[in-house]
This record gives C-alpha cells, structure tokens and sequence, in this order.
C-alpha cells in the first residue's frame, strides 16, 4: 500500500523559496522587481525566473534540484510535516509547481505491548 500526498505552491511561494533558499546558502539572487517565473519539462522541472532592475531584465536558471530542495526548505521553514522517509517529485499541474510524495507503507507495523494495570 502506498500514500500520495500533493502540495500545490503558488508562483509568490516558489519565488519566496528560491529567495530564502539562496539567502541561507549567500547565493546571488538578482536585484530588482521579479517580473517572471516559467517552468521548464524536460527530464524534470526546472525554472527560470525574471527580475527587472531600472528597465534592465536579468534572468535566473534554477535547476531541478534547487527547485525542489527550496520547496522541501520552504516547508519545513512553516512547520508543514514531510515524512523523511518518501519518494518526493516535483512536477507542474495546471501551471503551479506541485511537491509529490509517495509514502511506501512496506515496512511492518509497530507492535504497542500495554502495561499490566
């Protein structure tokens, strides 16, 4: 048996994850207005986002990787419980970028032994 969970972010969440990922790790985030964020399906999700800066535009490349790493950090920053121990996937559904986690029930159940009263 298995459990899949979902967990839909919205572009203003996935933008603020990339952000405070990228502060934590004192990575270069662009300056200016983002004015911009397209997701890209080849063998993954990737994304690219736009800032705007006194009418220049600059663009930031954010591989699978990073994505999801900054939507599991995004998470666990506001307390939403992710089980260690599952498959996580990122993918795009109708234009928001979803967090997929499969939960694999295999393992056998805990045994609660009650005390005598």
């Amino acid at each position: 048996m298995k459990e899949l969970r979902c967990i839909v972010f919205t572009d203003r969440e996935v933008v603020s994850a990339i952000m405070e990922r990228r502060r934590k790790l004192n990575e270069v985030f662009p300056e200016g207005e983002v004015t911009g964020l397209d997701y890209t399906l080849n063998r993954g999700v990737s994304a690219r986002l736009s800032t705007t800066l006194n009418g220049q535009v600059s663009e930031l490349a954010v591989p699978e990787q990073e994505l999801q790493a900054s939507l599991v950090g995004y998470c666990m920053s506001r307390n939403v419980p992710l089980p260690v121990v599952a498959d996580k996937a990122l993918y795009v559904i109708k234009g928001r970028a979803t967090l997929m986690i499969t939960m694999n029930f295999r393992k056998p159940a805990r045994l609660v032994v009650l005390g005598e009263a």
